[in-house]
């Protein structure tokens, strides 16, 4: 079998063929009279009119990429794709047809008068057709375009087709061709009925070819393109405002989870991508919008798995005067009126189950369910041992900065979700589970909270919003306490935020939909990467220097600043040596250095923090060592920063500058090199150097 390399060689050769016979490849223009199906749907129509004859004898124009071709010797027949179905085309020696460059409407083209009300392209000339008494009209070429047809078409090319209908004896639809051109030639061969992406991982790199190749795949985005408009159509029909927000935040919150952040060079401030919308949204409330919506990316640093992706599309609405009991019905309207919209019916599959959506939903305690599956009855009894020894028990990992909402979760996701496949709101919450939501009355240590589950998926997150500012602020502070202890994803306290809700904000109810986790039901996939066109993946290994390759591995990272022990420095000149070169280097990298900035001690002072990497001093006995030491570095990619003798007699830059620039790199006098990357790369270059003591 031919390498795609080979394949992309030969059509190569074919797209120079035809450019050397002057045709344009990839022109403007196009004639399209039809989509195809359109077409398909029309054609009885079309071929009534034309009476009994053969073929019809209004002729019609078509576009689309040829998904397959069969045939051979004086018939070809090619079936064409143009994006709405597929529609055969058959090319015959005897019927003549002609290479078309382009055409117009009214204007005579090798005998063929255009009579089609569909306004063309340019006029140019045609290749294939009458002749003069050379053999050949004088804007026509020699060559056969049947021919040409044959010898440079290859699956996955687009081309015009025009010519007149035809159902074959076996019943196809057909367009048999006058006339046919080239509008985009393919340099690489499509996947033969996906025999040539066996590996799902490709399928996910290269959707365009999933979306092309495999149907069922096709449909799939297509019906959660609709599930989007659907959702939104219930919003707006319920009185909603939709809203955009920003996605640049400098302060990340709404949510509990860790960030990514991003800097803004004009402005020179670090940004975080937006976790959660609730917060702005919440701001509107307070500014008198009573509904709104926002349906947007959410990005967290997380981990990947079958129902997590870091970047994911999330509905977030609040409605002002709405608590969570009266939100539950709304959910439950929304998924039901989905269903019958999508369906046709109040049922669906996923994953071998009938999801019923018909009845109204079972309504059950979250810490009851707990006891159920899990086995657990008064969970604030139990100690912290004891809830890790039931998290192991069901295979889940607890981290040593977990606390109890933290833990029951766990073990909540391992031993409870999976087994609820009908759908079932999980209501009252203990209260550490959300610094937003609001307390219920009844009792102090829940929340009035409630999550939507249909088969094993957590759908929706929902609940009266806390709009009790001196509870807020304690609740930050909470938060606040969690991150002192290490735990990453907290909600960190927002002035902004806290001094809306001092304007005052009327009860409200936030809901949270999880777009992709929708999707992936009614798609019927038990993976969030099939409910995604283009889900996040580690980019394919095409090279990269060593430092990119070890970094990819998640190696740990240190910095070694070797001293030059042949410069005989006394005391202050080392000290000056490592104090800038450890400053050049904490200019160059930044704040990606730390963890955190800083934290606070239990009486709530702030301490900041050093960087999360180590930094070791050796030394090497020459210049010419050190040299070689950066070679070494530069070569796999490290970072490095340089200390010279220049740097050190004077303070001045322009003179080390100019200093510097009339001598050879060799005359140069290093002081001490800095360098930092991956663990193992970096005692490779620094191979030798003495750790001083």
């Amino acid at each position: 079998m031919a390498s795609q390399e080979e394949i992309k060689a030969v059509r190569m050769e074919k797209l120079k063929k035809l450019e050397s016979l002057g045709i344009e490849l990839y022109p403007i223009s196009v004639r399209k009279d039809y989509n195809i199906l359109d077409l398909r749907e029309k054609f009885e129509e079309l071929v009534k009119a034309e009476g009994s004859a053969e073929y019809t004898a209004q002729e019609i124009c078509i576009v689309g990429r040829i998904m397959s071709m069969r045939g051979q010797g004086a018939l070809v027949f090619a079936d064409v794709f143009d994006g709405t179905a597929t529609f055969q085309t058959i090319f015959k020696k005897d019927q003549n047809p002609i290479y078309t460059l382009s055409t117009q409407k009214g204007e005579s083209v090798s005998g063929i008068t255009e009579t089609l009300a569909h306004p063309g392209v340019t006029k140019t000339a045609s290749i294939g057709a009458d002749a003069n008494e050379n053999g050949n009209d004088a804007n026509q070429s020699p060559t056969d375009a049947f021919e040409l047809f044959k010898d440079t078409a290859d699956m996955g090319d687009f081309i015009e087709a025009r010519g007149r209908l035809l159902r074959t004896s076996r019943g196809e639809m057909s367009l048999v061709v006058s006339a046919w051109r080239m509008i985009t030639k393919s340099l690489r061969p499509l996947p033969e009925k996906w025999h040539g992406l066996q590996d799902v991982e490709e399928r996910y790199r290269r959707r365009y070819l999933d979306v092309l190749s495999n149907e069922d795949v096709r449909k799939s985005f297509i019906l959660r393109s609709k599930l989007l408009t659907a959702v939104r159509r219930f919003y707006d029909d319920h009185g909603y405002l939709e809203v955009e927000l920003p996605i640049l935040q400098a302060l990340a919150g709404g949510a509990t989870a860790a960030v990514f952040e991003t800097h803004h060079n004009a402005l020179d401030l670090d940004f975080n991508l937006t976790i959660a919308q609730e917060l702005y949204l919440k701001k509107l409330i307070v500014g008198g919008f009573n509904k709104v919506y926002e349906v947007g990316r959410r990005f967290r640093n997380e981990g990947i798995d079958t129902t997590h992706n870091p970047e994911f599309t999330m509905l977030e609405s609040q409605e002002a005067y709405a608590d969570a009991k009266s939100q539950r019905q709304f959910i439950q309207d929304l998924v039901q009126s989905l269903v019958r919209e999508l369906f046709g019916v109040d049922s669906f599959q996923y994953e071998g189950q009938t999801i019923d959506t018909g009845k109204a939903f079972e309504v059950r305690e979250y810490l009851e369910v707990i006891a159920e599956y899990a086995g657990i009855t008064d969970v604030r009894a139990k100690s912290r041992e004891e809830l890790v020894e039931v998290a192991h028990k069901f295979g889940a990992d607890i981290e040593p900065a977990d606390e109890f909402e933290k833990i029951i979760d766990k073990i909540y996701k391992k031993a409870v979700r999976p087994k609820l496949i009908q759908p079932i709101f999980l209501i009252n919450y203990p209260v550490e589970f959300n610094p937003f939501a609001k307390r219920r009355e009844d009792d102090k240590t829940l929340i009035d909270r409630f999550q939507l589950v249909m088969g094993g998926l957590e759908v929706t997150n929902c609940f009266s919003e806390l709009n009790n500012p001196v509870d807020q602020k304690d609740r930050y502070e909470d938060q606040d306490r969690k991150k002192r202890k290490g735990d990453g994803e907290i909600s960190p306290s927002d002035q902004d935020y806290l001094e809306a809700m001092e304007y005052g904000m009327p009860p409200n109810g936030g809901i949270g939909i999880g777009i992709d986790r929708l999707a992936m039901l009614f798609i019927n996939t038990g993976n969030i990467k099939d409910a995604i066109l283009f889900p996040t993946m580690r980019p394919e290994d095409t090279g990269g220097s060593s430092a990119e390759k070890a970094a990819k591995k998640k190696e740990s990272s240190v910095a070694v600043i070797i001293l030059n022990a042949g410069a005989e420095l006394v005391g202050w000149q080392r000290m000056n040596t490592v104090a800038h070169l450890s400053a050049s280097f904490a200019g160059t990298a930044g704040k990606k250095l730390f963890m955190q900035e800083s934290v606070k001690t239990a009486d709530d002072q702030d301490i900041k923090l050093n960087i999360q990497h180590a930094i070791l001093i050796k030394e090497l006995g020459s210049n010419d060592a050190l040299k070689n030491v950066l070679a070494k570095a530069n070569q796999v990619g490290l970072s490095t920063s340089e200390f010279t003798r220049e740097m050190i007699e004077t303070t001045n830059d322009k003179k080390v500058i100019a200093q510097t620039k009339e001598k050879n790199f060799a005359e140069v006098e290093h002081l001490g090199v800095l360098v930092f990357g991956p663990k193992s790369l970096v005692e490779e270059a620094t191979e030798g150097a003495v750790l001083v003591g």
